[in-house]
This record gives C-alpha cells, structure tokens and sequence, in this order.
C-alpha cells in the first residue's frame, strides 16, 4: 500500500513538473515571439509604405499624394456596401469580393488631378491587389498590380505584365468594364482581354477596378 501510494506521488508530482516545464516553455516562446514581432514590425511597414509609394508614382507619373478626410470617411461606408453585397456591375456581377484599401488625392501643381486607389478582388488562389492612378476625368493614367503571389505561375502571376494590365489604361469611371475570351478586347468598348488559361484571375482584376471606378464615380 505505501508503494502504491509513493507510487501515485511521484507520478502527480512529474505531472505538475511536466505542466510547469508546458507553462514555461510557451511563455518564453510566445515572449520571443512577440520580441520578434515588435522589432521587424516597423521596418516591415516602412518597406511596405515605400513599396505603394513606388507603385503610386508609377500609376500617376508626377503627381503627389495626400489623404483626405472626406473620401476616407465615404470610403468606409463604400467597403461595407460592397461586403455586403450593396455594389454590383452589370458585366461582372456581384462585387462582394471587392475591397478598396486606400483613395488619395493626386495632387499635379498643387491642383487636385485625380485620385490613386489601392483595391484587389478574390482571385483563383487568393486576393490579387493592385493600385491604379484615375485622373480628373476618370480615366485610367496607369496600372499595377502589386500583388498576385497566390495565382498560378505562368498564368495568373501574367497579370503583372504591362502588355496585359496596360489594357485598362484609358478606361474611364463611366464605364463597365468586361472581360471577353476571343481577343477583341478594347479600352473604348471597355472590354478587357482574358490572360489565356486565367480568365478567374482577369476577372479579379477586372472587377477591383470597376469597383474602384463605383467608387470614384460617387466622389463626383
């Protein structure tokens, strides 16, 4: 009996030692964890906030940026229309999928010239973002898309390709865009050409910017 019960002893007292030694180690980890976290955490935003500004310099060539109040305050009502399914184009269907991160001014000669836009849509393995600059008369100045990691190599990673995006420069915020398969694709008839084998991810692409262009079109 005492055997058993030195038995039963030892084997609560390992037990509170192994839960002890879980409750340390999880502690030192997640105290690493957030050590790394707070120090690459600002130099991983600057990198990113440097990474946009290229991008909007390249959309809209010459101009500034700088936020404004009002259009901030229109852009969150609009992001929670299209979450909830309020926004929607005749070609491209509902645009629930649609998010528009960020709207700024651009500023050409300290006039107003129009707006930059960050926005992305659900593409086949993931958000595809991009940023694109709209001038004052809603045209399209330029296009990038910023981020497509998630789509296949080969197909919808191709959307990064000036000969294909460069299809949407000219549009304009009065239009509803469209994606066709057989190659007819125009800015003026506001029809943009599928990247052969990726029609999921030209549509994507597609429906962010008529978002963007909703969007845009409701400042005026």
């Amino acid at each position: 009996m005492a055997n058993k019960e030195t038995e039963v002893k030892k084997e609560k007292s390992t037990l509170v030692h192994d839960t002890i030694c879980l409750f340390v180690i999880t502690l030192v980890a997640g105290l690493l964890l957030g050590a790394v976290y707070t120090i690459t955490k600002t130099p991983i935003e600057k990198q990113n906030e440097k990474k946009k500004q290229e991008a909007y310099a390249a959309v809209y060539k010459g101009a500034e940026f700088e936020s404004d109040a009002d259009v901030t305050k229109a852009l969150e009502q609009f992001n929670k229309d299209l979450a909830s399914g309020k926004v929607s184009s005749e070609a491209q269907g509902d645009l629930s999928d649609v998010e528009i991160t960020e709207v700024m001014k651009a500023k050409v000669d300290g006039k107003d010239a129009g707006y930059v836009v960050t926005c992305g849509a659900k593409g086949y393995g993931g958000t595809v973002t991009l940023a694109m600059g709209i001038d004052a008369d809603g045209a399209v100045k330029g296009i990038q898309i910023t981020d497509c990691s998630n789509e296949t190599p080969g197909l919808g990673q191709n959307s990064t390709k000036t000969e294909w995006n460069g299809q949407y420069v000219g549009t304009n915020t009065s239009q509803d865009l469209s994606v066709v398969k057989d190659g007819s694709g125009s800015a003026d008839a506001g029809t943009i050409n599928a990247i052969s084998g990726a029609t999921i991810t030209s549509s994507a692409v597609t429906r962010a910017v008529d978002g963007a262009f909703q969007f845009i079109a409701s400042l005026e």
